[in-house]
């Protein structure tokens, strides 16, 4: 059996520090002031900027829901509006190293490091109490040094731990167990374009079978800095986020709720609340077929809600009153090209 099962939780981690889909599509701003942690004064949610909210609101929330989908997914590492950065492939081989090759000096807290295939090099400093399985208290801390694996190059720290483990992690499809991880000055640069990203995630994976899996993704707050030629393009903030979802034969649910902050070029400094008032539901992949999420600014909020898996519904509402003052119909596609 493949021994990547386990890392369906990693992805997780790495997909949703691409949250908010990227730098944007009309225009870039120099130098951007770093985005702001969420704070009580929101932004204000506008007729004009509605539609790229509601976007930049469903991509993060997403993010978490497309690695339970499936393998190919993770590793695929797709991203809307910027430069396909795959942020998880790299990293998911990386991790992968202490528990599927000879390195048994891992087992002692011994530090090993390795060439990577494009230059650069990569240091292990883990504790696994078995090397051929994963037990709970297995820390491993990854160290990347302008390590370069599939011509993107890896800068920084990324750790993690697992704990309340239960069953056979590497070889069967029936287990659990929960992944503390954070990242510290990671960084993924290919070509132009560099992504890099701070701060922690809880990851509670349970695996019923080949075809069924629930995931809780946690944490307080998670930071990302997005660069082109050395300039910074966009930063994000997620903060007390909560994802919740399961994937049963291929139909994907979930639902979330954080406070996000940053700055981007097709919103400029902006602080919303998100939360799911209906789960999304995916089939096969496609985009979901039902869901909705709301998403809180000053004094007015958004709310999109899926029509079909072509389309969805955007409803701007007055929060005083409550009443609608503008609705709009999108794609899909239109909606996550709207920065």
């Amino acid at each position: 059996m493949q021994k990547t099962t386990l890392f369906l939780a990693l992805g997780s981690v790495l997909l949703l520090s691409a949250c908010g889909g990227g730098g944007g599509s009309s225009g870039t701003p120099t130098n951007p002031s770093p985005g702001p942690g969420p704070v009580s004064t929101l932004s204000p949610i506008t007729a004009s900027n509605s539609t790229k909210v509601a976007a930049n609101a469903y991509v993060a929330a997403s993010a978490i829901d497309d690695s339970s989908s499936s393998l190919s997914d993770i590793l695929t590492g797709v991203s809307v509006g910027r430069a396909n950065i795959s942020t998880v492939k790299p990293v998911l081989d990386l991790v992968k190293r202490p528990y599927t090759r000879d390195a048994a000096q891992l087992l002692t807290g011994v530090s090993i490091s390795e060439a990577c295939s494009g230059g650069g090099s990569i240091t292990f400093e883990a504790n696994l109490r078995d090397q051929q399985k994963v037990s709970n208290g297995d820390s491993i801390v990854m160290i990347a040094n302008r390590c370069v694996e599939d011509g993107e190059m890896m800068n920084g720290t990324f750790r993690a731990t697992f704990s309340n483990v239960s069953g056979d992690v590497m070889e069967s499809w029936t287990w659990s167990a929960t992944l503390d991880t954070r990242f510290q000055n990671f960084s993924i640069a290919s070509g132009s374009e560099t992504l890099s990203v701070n701060g922690d995630m809880k990851i509670a994976i349970n695996q019923m079978s080949a075809s069924s899996s629930s995931l809780t993704v946690s944490g307080s707050s998670l930071q990302t800095t997005e660069q082109r030629s050395g300039t910074t393009v966009a930063t994000r903030t997620l903060s007390d986020f909560t994802m919740n979802s399961s994937n049963r034969l291929g139909t994907v649910t979930s639902a979330a709720t954080f406070a996000m902050a940053g700055n981007t070029s097709g919103l400029g400094q902006f602080s919303y609340t998100v939360r799911n008032i209906q789960p999304f539901v995916t089939v096969g992949g496609s985009m979901p077929s039902s869901g909705a999420l709301v998403v809180n600014g000053a004094t007015t909020s958004v709310t999109l809600t899926t029509l079909n898996i072509s389309g969805v519904r955007l409803d701007l509402s007055d929060k005083a009153s409550g009443a609608v003052t503008q609705t709009t119909t999108v794609s899909w596609l239109d909606l996550l090209l709207s920065f």
